[in-house]
């Protein structure tokens, strides 16, 4: 027994013994670039001679050192405390339970857990690190790094990345307090409770992507030109007490993120306050308020997978002062909104846009208790249920599906059962919603409530198939101000028999009409705007009785319909006989003894209007023969007159500017891409993709081609000369218009071709994705990128030089790379640490598009003269295009009142000088050749194809009469 005390109180002894030891030999380490007495003049030197429990004094100074730290438990501190005086040029921790506080960094600061080699697929991590009170010109990384915090630093032309690609249950991360300015707190299948908390973000966003159970607190993020909260791929996340200020959008959730908590959060001048996209649903969205923005909260579910935003409960949020209060559009079914307040929108406070879908898809949308203040309430928009359709709200195209459920229409429910309890405006009862209107005429306000109940004794009939049932009323409403007063107009220009009216209701105080048309005491209407046709003579008197559910009124008015007595004579005028496109011509009918009218306005033999005074648009080229027929029971006459629309056009300087509208198809005409003469394109309807080829020269369009790419959906189409490659069924191929044949350049899965001469490029599979080469003139495929490449992108190229977008590092910036096909050698174009993207290539020139301190503009690099030039300053340029001295791009510069705005741009390197192309608002894809631009425009609601030509006045303008074909 002895012997086991024995062995006890050694272990004992030991472990005391031990731990004075490890006590007494932690330092406080002194590093002084300046002071030769100090311990160590490199703070690497201090930090390779560390150990555990070691604290590591910075003093003031320039350490131009990139300092890698490998000692687990150790502080590497600034003296001063004071970022401005102690700058390091980067640190990277590689050990856990490291303190870096008080420096100002000029590169990145990484947290970078053990990566095994490849082929290996799990990571050794770090953690209980602390970053704090540093000054950052970059990002801080944490990769692989769990149980840490980054805190109260200020980040400039940076911001902050935290990944995880294994799972560590229990672990968490906090990012708190920090100041980011131009720049992104991003995380990357993070750990599972990381915290990001009241930081603030100024032109910046905090992204999720495929995380879980993240909690984002409490953050102020103000001017992003995307989201300012972006969850992709993310769930069970908790989006709370944060204010996001004049972002593109405000918090979005897309691409499968589910059962997120969205709560208390207040967002100003968006273009979308709240948004749930795509395959997402079961999401909370509670107490928000949503102010000066285009669209409230958007609920838009995915067409292309047949998956609806569904199942998210809209509770309690104030949603005021905005276009759109709320818009569900795409396959948005079983929502619940209720116990909300949404006043004072202008166009309206729901707007409904779903799309005709499958019985599966068409669970009902629920609305109840909520209270609605706009000049238009509700508006449900049926004429999408059969239809495809491209939102002119948010851009988004929506594929109809097969109908499975006969109308293909997604329910909707206007009320709960009737139910004893307060409703949101005090009233005893729930039920509906609460219908005001902010002149007081709204149906809740006019309303009779006889019983005291808070219901309205009437139901509230919006359209033919949407009806609240127990509208809401104040109980605190006088009763005596509502009597109702019956009051109707009519559009009667002629009294001819048949005679067609239209009744336009102008009472006060209603809710529900009666109309009598032909005085026999039985109901013709209960519509408040009724049209009836009289197809016999006869004296008539109409009736209107009207009620507010309590008391009525009534007015009359005595119609003499009459049978004409010579047969009629056609006449019209215009305001207008000729003009450039879009031309606006007003049609003044001065016919006589006419009782019904026809307007053909293109003589295409389909009638346009049967209004007596219509307006029409003529939005392309063209010699038009307009024709009027009118008739009456004794005969018809006709009467024909020519409108000339001529191409728009436009000064801008010396240029002449001249457009034209290229396809007029109801299809979605996309992708534009465009050699000498040659334009080709995609158009898609029903998931069905045609490539069209258009030839400029003869105003027409020469060929169609269906693709089958029903799985992989865009074509991708570009040309050069008699060649176009395009993708089909996921493979690259090339269409020789000459010889109508098409060939299979790859069996590999491939996107983005581009071709020059006989040089085919895009971008393919391999162990990730790979940029490709293939030589029509030898038959030879080669791999132009190389393992170093992560994610290579969008290919182009241009004689000799082959350029695309790519990362060298996950957690890196994409950056411009080149490939000389006369040295078979890749280089990086630039160097700057900003985000570069979406390559093209002319010559010596290459452009792209550059994230740089925080703003989107064109860059330009002369391979000649080794010089970058920046092209544009708007800070909202992208997608850019050279030919020559020629750039152009598409520009968000003129976005107003939170509306997304693009037109397209042109800058002449030769003259120095910014011409813009477009003023739709709604251009984007440009592609030039020469004097020619083509871009793809959505001002007709959906995306046409159109081009502009650019001469100089006196040199050769286009000839105004020259107009393109419309394409079917």
């Amino acid at each position: 027994m002895w012997v086991n005390k024995l062995i006890v109180f050694l272990l004992v002894a030991v472990f005391l013994i031990t731990s004075v030891q490890n006590s007494a030999f932690a330092r406080e380490i002194v590093v002084d670039a300046n002071n030769s007495s100090a311990d160590f003049r490199s703070i690497q030197e201090a930090v390779s001679n560390s150990s555990s429990g070691d604290v590591i004094f910075v003093y003031s100074g320039f350490y131009n050192e990139s300092v890698d730290i490998g000692v687990q438990n150790i502080s590497i501190l600034s003296e001063s405390e004071n970022p401005e005086d102690t700058t390091v040029r980067a640190f990277k921790l590689g050990e856990n339970n490291i303190t870096v506080s008080g420096f100002s960094v000029q590169e990145s600061l990484t947290l970078q857990g053990y990566i095994l080699p490849i082929g290996y697929n799990s990571h050794s991590p770090i953690e209980s690190c602390t970053i704090k009170s540093n000054i950052l010109e970059s990002d801080i990384y944490a990769d692989e790094c769990y149980n840490s915090t980054i805190e109260k630093n200020v980040i400039v032309n940076g911001g902050i990345g935290v990944s995880s690609f294994d799972y560590h249950p229990g672990s968490s991360f906090t990012v708190s307090d920090n100041l980011i300015v131009e720049g992104n707190i991003n995380v990357h299948q993070g750990p599972n409770d990381c915290i990001l908390l009241n930081n603030t973000l100024l032109n910046g966003s905090i992204r999720l992507t495929e995380c879980a159970d993240q909690k984002v607190l409490g953050n102020y993020i103000s001017n992003s030109p995307d989201s300012g909260i972006n969850l992709w791929e993310s769930s069970g996340s908790e989006i709370e007490d944060n204010t996001i200020v004049n972002c593109s959008k405000g918090i979005v959730m897309e691409y499968r993120s589910q059962q997120n908590t969205i709560n208390n959060n207040t967002l100003i001048g968006t273009d979308r306050g709240i948004s749930v996209e795509g395959i997402s649903g079961g999401d909370l969205i509670s107490n928000n308020k949503i102010s000066s923005s285009n669209i409230g909260i958007l609920l838009s579910g995915s067409s292309l997978f047949g998956d609806p935003a569904g199942e998210n409960s809209l509770l309690n949020n104030t949603i005021s002062n905005n276009n759109i209060g709320i818009l569900f559009e795409g396959y948005s079914s079983d929502n619940i909104v209720t116990n909300n307040k949404v006043e004072l929108n202008r166009q309206c406070g729901i707007y409904i846009n779903n799309l005709g879908c499958g019985a599966q898809y068409g669970a009902t949308n629920q609305f109840y208790n909520n209270m609605f203040n706009n000049t238009v309430n509700f508006f449900n928009d049926t004429s999408n249920y059969k239809n495809d359709y491209t939102s002119i709200y948010t851009c988004n195209s929506y594929t109809a599906q097969p109908i499975d459920n006969v109308t293909g229409v997604i329910p909707i429910s206007l009320n709960t059962t009737k139910t004893s309890d307060t409703n949101i405006v005090g009233g005893p009862c729930l039920g509906g919603n609460y219908w005001a209107k902010p002149d007081g005429t709204g149906f809740s306000q006019i309303c009779a409530d006889s019983d005291g109940n808070g219901i309205g004794d009437l139901p509230y009939n919006i359209t033919d198939n949407d009806t609240d049932y127990f509208p809401l009323v104040s109980a605190s409403r006088s009763q005596e101000s509502i009597i109702p007063i019956a009051n109707f107009s009519t559009n009667i220009t002629h009294t001819l028999v048949p005679l067609a009216v239209q009744f336009t209701d102008l009472s006060q105080n209603a809710v529900a009409w009666n109309w009598d048309f032909d005085s026999n005491g039985i109901p013709d209407s209960i519509n408040q705007n009724p049209v009836h046709t009289y197809t016999a003579l006869g004296t008539y008197i109409v009736n209107l009785t009207v009620s507010n559910g309590k008391e009525i009124s009534s007015k009359s008015l005595e119609m003499d319909v009459q049978e004409a007595k010579v047969p009629p004579v056609a006449d019209f005028s215009t305001n207008v006989t000729g003009g450039r496109v879009s031309l606006s011509v007003k049609f003044t009918d001065f016919s006589k003894n006419a009782t019904a009218v026809i307007w053909d306005f293109n003589n295409d033999g389909i009638p346009d209007s049967t209004e007596r005074n219509p307006v029409y648009v003529y939005t392309y080229p063209g010699n038009y023969t307009v024709n009027l027929t009118v008739n009456n029971t004794k005969g018809m006459d006709s009467k024909s007159s020519t409108v000339t629309v001529s191409p728009a056009q436009r000064l801008e300087g010396k240029l002449v500017l001249t457009e034209y509208q290229i396809t007029t198809s109801k299809s979605d005409e996309t992708q534009p891409a465009i050699y000498e003469d040659r334009i080709v394109w995609q158009s898609s309807h029903n998931e069905n993709y045609t490539l069209h080829l258009y030839n400029i020269f003869t105003s027409s369009e020469t060929s169609t081609i269906s693709i089958n790419n029903s799985i992989y959906s865009d074509v991708f189409p570009a040309i050069y000369n008699d060649r176009v490659v395009l993708r089909e069924y996921g493979n690259i191929y090339l269409l020789n218009l000459s010889t109508s044949t098409k060939t299979l350049v790859s069996n590999q899965l491939g996107i983005y071709p581009a071709i020059y001469g006989d040089k085919i490029v895009w971008q393919g599979e391999c162990s990730g994705d790979c940029i490709y080469m293939y030589d029509i003139s030898s038959s030879k495929q080669i791999r132009v990128t190389d393992n170093r490449s992560i994610i290579p992108y969008l290919p182009a190229i241009h004689e000799n030089r082959i350029v695309w977008e790519s990362r060298l590092n996950v957690n890196e910036s994409s950056k411009i790379f080149m490939y000389d096909l006369s040295t078979e050698r890749v280089t990086q174009v630039i160097t700057d640490k900003s985000n570069q993207e979406r390559p093209a290539v002319y010559g010596d020139r290459i452009v792209w598009e550059d994230y740089r301190n925080g703003n989107l503009n064109i860059y330009m690099y002369d391979l000649s003269t080794a010089k970058e030039i920046q092209i544009t300053t708007s800070g909202s340029a992208h997608d850019p295009a050279i030919y020559g001295d020629r750039i152009v791009w598409q520009d968000d510069r003129n976005d107003k009142e939170y509306i997304e705005n693009s037109d397209i741009y042109m800058y002449d390197l030769s003259t120095k000088k910014e011409t813009q192309i477009t003023t739709s608002g709604l251009a984007s894809s440009p592609v030039i050749y020469g004097d020619k631009i083509v871009w793809e425009d959505r001002r007709n609601g959906k995306a046409d194809i159109y081009m502009c030509i650019i001469s100089e006045q006196g040199k050769g303008s286009p000839d105004a009469s020259f107009s393109a074909s419309s394409v079917s």
